[in-house]
């Protein structure tokens, strides 16, 4: 899995961008979903890179939507960056665009 957690150095907030370099797939959600953990106990404003994400199916959707559960149920913020086409085309066949905050789409 290619997967980095990066604190931001000037902000003092508690925020972190985690940059997903793998597809979102069944094949790899396990092992993403351990290590993306650490980043909800840590900080409070968690941004997720997704630049770098070529293919997801339903079980990688299932992943964000769970990983979000997290955040709202512990009052921190998600925001979703830099989605690749086919990612958007998947929030938007589910019907799960206006779930995620998204930034730069």
């Amino acid at each position: 899995m290619t997967l980095r957690i990066e604190p931001y150095r000037d902000s003092d907030d508690g925020r972190c961008r985690v940059v997903i370099d793998e597809d979102l797939t069944i094949y790899t959600i396990s092992a993403l979903k351990q290590e993306i953990s650490p980043a909800l106990d840590t900080y409070r404003h968690i941004e997720i890179d997704l630049a770098g994400i070529e293919e997801v199916d339903s079980a990688g959707i299932q992943l964000l939507l769970a990983f979000r559960m997290d955040v709202m149920r512990q009052e921190k913020s998600l925001t979703l960056i830099s989605l690749s086409t086919s990612l958007i085309n998947m929030l938007e066949r589910y019907g799960l665009s206006q779930q995620f905050n998204t930034g730069d789409v």
